[in-house]
C-alpha cells in the first residue's frame, strides 16, 4: 500500500456507505483527503474526454456505414453475411466498453445523461445484431476467433461488459429492502424448528472412545520405534558384509561440504528458474501477493470520482431549481409581455382580414403554441406523406386480401425469391438513438472550450437553455388564460358577441373521466385490501422470496473457444467454451433486466432455459443475474411448493401474487430449478404426492401478461431435460442455452481461481495443467467440492512447510461421479429436437441436398459430352 493511502481509506468506507450522500463536514475535508494523483483533475477528465471523442468517431463511421444514403445490396453468401454481422457486434462492444467506462469515472452531471442515452442505444444495436447472429448461424453461440484476428483484438475485447450503474443508481433502495428482508428473515429464524438435537455421550461410551485412541497412539509409537531398530540392525550388517573402514576426520568434512555445496547450488538454481519464469510471465511470481500499491490507488481513485458523481450530481439539481426560478423572476415579465403583444397583434390582424375576433386555441391542442409554431420543410412534407398514406389505406386492404389468396398457392416460388434476394439487416430501433445522441454530441460538446472548467462542474448556460423552454410554457398557459377573457371582452364590445363558453364540455370530460379512473383503480378481486410491504412480507415467509448469494458473473471463470471457426469450416461442431455461456447471460438476461430502456425496445426474451449436466453452474448464473441487475429472486421451483398455496384457488393466487409483487418491484427474476417436472410426460410414482406439474398452465398464461415495461424475467435451470414434453418446455421458454462440461483452458483456469478463493497458493510443486488434464470429465462443481474438502484449516497452516501436490486434490476428485459421454449425447439429442436445433438440422439437410443436386448435374454434363 502506498505512503499515506491507508490514512484515506476509513473516510472513504464511511463515504461509500451513504452512495452519494455528502455530509457537510466531508465536503470541507474534500481537497485534504483526496490523495495528490487525484487533485489534478483535468488530467484524469482529459483522459476520458478523449475516449469519448474516439468513440464517437467510431460511431460516425458505423453510422455512415449502417445508414448509407443508398440502400445496400443484399448479400447472397451466408458466411460473408455472418462476417459482416460478427465485424459490426465486436466493433459496437469495443464502443460499449468505452462508453461504459466514460460514464462509470465522468463526473460532469450533463456529459453523464448525453453519455447514458448513448450507451442505452449502443447496448441495444449490440442486442439487435446478436439476435441476427442467432437467426443466421441458427446457433445461440458464435465463435468469431477469425474477425478477432483480422480487427487484432483479443478474446478480453470481446467482452460484453456489465454497466455498474445498474447497482450504484439504486443503492440506496437495494440497501433498504436489504434490511427488511434481514429484519423479516431474523423475526422467523426464531421461530422455526431446529433440526434432529444430537443425544449426550454416556460416559462409558466417552472413556471406550477414549482408550481406543490411546491404544492406536501407543501402537503408533511402538511400530515407529520397532522400525528404528529394524533400520539401524540393517546398517550394522550392510557394514560387516562389506567391511567398510570409518573415515577419518578430514575425509568426513570433505564429505559433508561436498554435499552441502551441491544442496546449496540447486536451491540457487531453482531460485534463478523460479524468477526467470515469473519474469517471462510463465509462473506467478512469488513476492506479488494481493494488489500492488498502483492498483490500490487506482481505485481508490475510482471510488473518489465516483462519490464526486454524487456530490456534482446534487449540486446540479440545485441548480435546476435556483435557475429556474431565476429566470422566473427576472426574464419572466418580459416573456409574459412579449406574449401578450403577439397575441393582440394576432386578433388585430384576423380583425381585419375576415372583420370578427378569432375563436382562441383551446389547451387540448396547445393552446396559443400552435399559432406560432415554425413548421420546417421536412415536417410539412411529412404531413403531406401521411395524407396521401391514409388515402391510400382502402387499396391497400383491398390487395392485401388478394395477396393471402395467391399466397398460399406460391409459397415454394416465395422462398425461392427470398434465397435469390440474399440475406439483409433488419430495420433497427436503436440507431435513431444512436444518432441522435452522436448529434447532440456534435452540437453542444463537440466544439465546447471547457478549459475553464477545471473541475467539470455543471455548465449554467446549458440548463438556462432547458429551464427558458419549460419557463416559457408555463407562462404561456397563464397568459393564454388572461388573453381568452380579453378576447371575450373585445368581442362583446366590438363585435357584441355574447361568445359561447366551453364550460359544459369540459365539465361533462372531466365526470367521464372521473368514472374511467374509477374503474382502472378498482381493487383486484383476487388481493382487495393487500399492502405491497404485506405480500412482500408473506412470500419471505412461505419461502418463495429468497435472498440471492452475492455472485458476479465474472467468478464464473472459464477460457475462450480458440478454434471454433477452424472446427465448423471442417463439419466439427465445437463445444461452447465458459465464455460463451457468460455471453449468452449477460446479453440475454443482465443488459435486458438492467435497463429499462433496452427492456422495452429491445428485442423482448420473457424466459431462458440453462439446460445441462449437474454441477456446470446453472444455479450460480442464477444468483449471478440477481446480484449484477439487484433483482428479486423469486423460487418457484416444484420442490419448493409442496404443502404450500394448496388447491387451485390457492396456486391462482399464488401465481397472481409473485407476478404483481415482481412487476411492482422490477428487476425480478422468477426461478424453477428442475424445470423439467413442471412438464413431465409422466409423473414418476414417487413424485405423484408433490404434485410437480402444479405450473404447467398457469405459468404460461402469466408470462403472456408481461409486457415490454415489465423487467421480469423467468430462469429454468434443468439437469435432464429430456424427460419433459419438448413442445409444451419450448412454449414456456424462449431461449435454451445448453450448458456443456467445461473443456482444458476453463478447467485450468477454473482450479486456479477455487484453489486461491480457498486459501491456497499456488506453486512449481502444483501442477495444475495435470490437474485440468486428469479432471477432464468433471463439472465445475466437482472440482469445487474438490478443493473445499482438501483445503482444510489444518492442511492451510501445513502449507508453507509442506506445498500442495495434485495428488491430494485428484483423491477427492476420484470419489465423484463423472459426466460421462452417454449422457451429453442425450442432451445433444434433445437439444435438435427445440425449435432452433430443428432449424439447424433442416438447413443442414437443405445445404447437403444442395450438394448433391450440383454433383449429379455435374456427372450429367459429362456423360453428354
Amino acid at each position: 500500500m502506498g505512503p499515506g493511502l491507508g490514512a484515506w481509506l476509513p473516510e472513504l468506507f464511511l463515504w461509500r456507505e451513504d452512495k452519494g450522500a455528502v455530509r457537510p463536514q466531508q465536503r470541507e475535508l474534500w481537497p485534504h483527503l483526496q490523495p495528490p494523483a487525484l487533485r489534478r483533475c483535468p488530467a484524469l477528465s482529459s483522459t476520458y474526454t478523449r475516449m469519448w471523442l474516439e468513440s464517437q468517431a467510431a460511431l460516425k463511421e458505423l453510422l455512415a456505414q449502417e445508414l448509407p444514403s443508398q440502400p445496400p445490396r443484399p448479400e447472397k453468401d451466408q458466411r460473408l453475411f455472418f462476417h459482416m454481422l460478427a465485424t459490426l457486434f465486436l466493433r459496437y462492444t469495443q464502443i460499449l466498453r468505452c462508453l461504459e467506462t466514460c460514464y462509470d469515472q465522468m463526473v460532469h452531471p450533463q456529459k453523464r445523461r448525453v453519455l447514458q442515452h448513448m450507451l442505452d442505444g449502443v447496448m441495444g444495436r449490440v442486442l439487435e445484431l446478436k439476435d441476427e447472429m442467432v437467426e443466421t448461424e441458427l446457433s445461440e453461440y458464435h465463435y468469431m476467433d477469425d474477425v478477432l484476428q483480422d480487427l487484432k483484438l483479443t478474446p478480453a475485447d470481446m467482452q460484453v461488459p456489465i454497466p455498474k450503474y445498474f447497482v450504484n443508481q439504486r443503492a440506496k433502495a437495494l440497501k433498504e429492502r436489504q434490511q427488511v428482508l434481514s429484519e423479516i428473515l431474523a423475526r422467523v429464524e426464531p421461530s422455526m424448528p431446529s433440526g434432529p438435537s444430537r443425544p449426550a455421550m454416556l460416559r462409558d461410551e466417552a472413556v471406550q472412545l477414549v482408550q481406543m485412541a490411546e491404544r492406536m497412539r501407543q501402537g503408533r509409537l511402538r511400530s515407529k520405534f520397532m522400525w528404528e531398530i529394524r533400520r539401524d540392525e540393517e546398517r550394522e550388517r550392510r557394514a560387516r558384509e562389506t567391511g567398510a573402514k570409518e573415515l577419518d576426520r578430514e575425509q568426513a568434512a570433505i564429505c559433508i561440504q561436498k554435499v552441502w555445496k551441491g544442496c546449496l547450488q540447486r536451491r540457487c538454481t531453482k531460485l534463478e528458474r523460479q524468477r526467470e519464469m515469473a519474469f517471462i510471465g510463465m509462473a506467478p511470481d512469488p513476492k506479488a501477493s494481493g494488489l500492488s500499491a498502483a492498483m490500490l490507488r487506482a481505485q481508490l481513485g475510482e471510488e473518489f470520482r465516483r462519490l464526486r458523481q454524487a456530490d456534482y450530481e446534487a449540486e446540479y439539481q440545485q441548480a435546476l431549481v435556483s435557475i429556474r426560478e431565476g429566470l422566473y423572476e427576472v426574464e419572466g415579465p418580459d416573456m409574459r409581455e412579449e406574449m401578450k403583444e403577439q397575441l393582440r397583434q394576432w386578433f388585430i390582424e384576423c380583425h381585419d382580414l375576415t372583420g370578427r375576433f378569432p375563436e382562441f386555441p383551446d389547451e387540448e391542442i396547445g393552446g396559443s403554441s400552435i399559432l406560432f409554431a415554425e413548421k420546417t420543410p421536412e415536417q410539412v412534407k411529412a404531413e403531406l406523406d401521411l395524407l396521401e398514406a391514409e388515402g391510400q389505406k382502402k387499396k391497400v386492404k383491398k390487395k392485401d386480401k388478394e395477396k393471402t389468396k395467391e399466397g398460399k398457392q406460391k409459397k415454394g416460388k416465395g422462398k425461392k425469391q427470398e434465397e435469390d434476394e440474399g440475406l439483409k439487416l433488419a430495420l433497427s430501433k436503436f440507431l435513431p438513438v444512436i444518432s441522435e445522441g452522436f448529434t447532440q454530441y456534435q452540437t453542444i460538446w463537440g466544439n465546447e472550450d471547457e478549459s475553464d472548467n477545471f473541475e467539470q462542474r455543471y455548465e449554467p448556460e446549458l440548463i438556462k437553455a432547458q429551464k427558458r423552454k419549460e419557463v416559457e410554457k408555463e407562462l404561456r398557459l397563464q397568459v393564454d388564460e388572461l388573453m381568452r377573457e380579453e378576447l371575450q371582452r373585445l368581442k362583446l364590445a366590438v363585435d357584441r358577441d355574447d361568445g359561447k363558453s366551453r364550460r359544459a364540455k369540459k365539465s361533462s370530460k372531466t365526470v367521464g373521466g372521473a368514472g374511467h379512473s374509477q374503474a382502472l383503480g378498482s381493487p383486484n378481486p383476487r388481493s382487495p385490501s393487500r399492502t405491497l410491504d404485506s405480500l412482500y412480507e408473506e412470500l419471505v415467509l412461505q419461502g418463495i422470496l429468497k435472498q440471492a448469494q452475492r455472485v458476479q458473473l465474472a467468478d464464473y471463470t472459464g477460457d475462450f473457444c480458440y478454434l471454433g471457426t477452424t472446427l465448423r469450416m471442417a463439419g466439427i461442431e465445437p463445444t461452447p467454451s465458459v465464455m460463451d455461456i457468460r455471453q449468452n447471460i449477460a446479453l440475454y438476461a443482465i443488459l435486458r433486466l438492467g435497463s429499462p430502456t433496452l427492456h422495452e425496445m429491445a428485442p423482448l426474451v420473457k424466459s431462458v432455459l440453462l439446460a445441462g449436466p449437474a454441477g456446470t453452474g446453472k444455479k450460480m448464473l442464477v444468483h449471478a443475474v440477481c446480484t449484477e441487475t439487484g433483482a428479486n429472486l423469486f423460487d418457484l421451483s416444484p420442490d419448493n411448493l409442496v404443502g404450500k398455496y394448496p388447491g387451485k384457488a390457492g396456486l391462482s393466487m399464488l401465481v397472481h401474487v409473485v407476478f404483481k409483487v415482481a412487476r411492482l418491484m422490477q428487476p425480478s427474476v422468477i426461478w424453477i430449478g428442475n424445470a423439467e417436472k413442471t412438464f413431465y410426460k409422466k409423473v414418476p410414482k414417487e413424485e405423484k404426492q408433490a404434485d410437480p406439474k402444479r405450473l404447467k398452465r398457469d405459468l404460461p398464461k402469466a408470462l403472456k401478461l408481461l409486457k415490454p415495461e415489465d423487467r421480469v424475467l423467468l430462469i429454468g435451470t434443468s439437469d435432464k431435460p429430456y424427460v419433459a414434453d419438448v413442445k409444451t418446455l419450448c412454449k414456456a421458454y424462449e431461449r435454451i442455452l445448453l450448458l456443456p462440461r467445461p473443456d482444458y483452458a476453463s478447467r485450468y483456469v477454473t482450479w486456479q481461481r477455487l484453489i486461491k478463493k480457498h486459501g491456497g497458493t499456488v506453486t512449481t510443486a502444483l501442477d495444475v495443467s495435470a490437474l485440468a488434464k486428469l479432471s477432464d470429465g468433471y463439472s465445475q462443481g466437482h472440482v469445487a467440492r474438490a478443493v473445499q474438502m482438501a483445503l482444510t484449516e489444518r492442511r492451510l497452516l501445513q502449507m508453507p512447510k509442506k506445498p500442495l501436490r495434485a495428488g491430494e486434490f485428484l483423491q477427492l476428485l476420484a470419489k465423484a461421479d463423472p459426466i460421462y459421454s452417454e449422457e451429453e449425447k442425450t442432451l445433444q439429442d434433445w437439444y435438435m429436437k427445440t425449435p432452433l436445433g430443428k432449424k439447424r438440422l433442416k438447413a443442414a439437410q437443405e445445404s447437403a441436398d444442395r450438394k448433391e443436386g450440383k454433383g449429379k448435374d455435374k456427372k450429367g454434363k459429362k456423360g453428354k459430352k
